[in-house]
């Protein structure tokens, strides 16, 4: 089995909470940005904001994260140097619909002129940064096989950035969801 067909890994206290904390600083004290699905921003199928997290904080969560991602999908994770990793927050109203994470030539070419991230790669792995007591909704859910998710902060989910992973984020009824979203390529070991 190749790590394109492997189930979404869960592992709880991935990023200790002295990180997830610094990645909040960080986010406080930046601008956030509205964020389009596939290069459009619709609120009616996505409402967030993101901001762009520093390589050193990308980094540590990388280096936190790399054994569980070697166990469960075989890889060695690669950082991709020419896209930062985002923190994305969710309030009130829609969160995501379903979607797969796998990089469209539409999205590409929406890029180039709405200053939009691409966030491209082989894997997909989002950190909570907060509690789930913090928000209402907002789970993250997969449509085959059915699972819905919402763990405690630090915690990873990792999954294949492919069309075989449709994904979306229940809406948020109160509160926010912050969670990290860094994607990385995956080197066969």
């Amino acid at each position: 089995m190749t790590w394109k067909s492997r189930l979404p890994l869960v592992a709880e206290s991935a990023i200790p909470l002295s990180l997830c904390g610094a990645l909040m600083d960080h986010v406080k004290n930046q601008t956030a940005h509205p964020r389009t699905y596939q290069g459009v921003i619709d609120e009616s199928l996505r409402k967030s904001e993101y901001v762009e997290i520093p390589t050193h904080l990308e980094g540590a969560v990388i280096s936190h994260c790399a054994a569980h991602l070697r166990g469960h999908f075989e890889i060695a994770p690669q950082r991709i140097s020419t896209q930062p990793a985002v923190v994305y927050r969710y309030g009130p109203g829609v969160g995501f619909v379903a979607h797969h994470d796998e990089v469209t030539d539409i999205e590409r070419e929406r890029a180039r002129t709405n200053g939009q991230p691409v966030v491209g790669g082989d894997l997909t792995l989002v950190i909570w940064l907060n509690t789930p007591d913090s928000y209402s909704g907002g789970e993250l859910f997969f449509e085959n096989p059915a699972q819905e998710i919402k763990p405690p902060c630090g915690t990873l989910v990792a999954f294949p950035a492919t069309r075989d992973h449709i994904h979306g984020v229940r809406p948020i009824t109160s509160g926010e969801r912050v969670t990290l979203v860094v994607r990385i390529d995956a080197e066969c070991l």
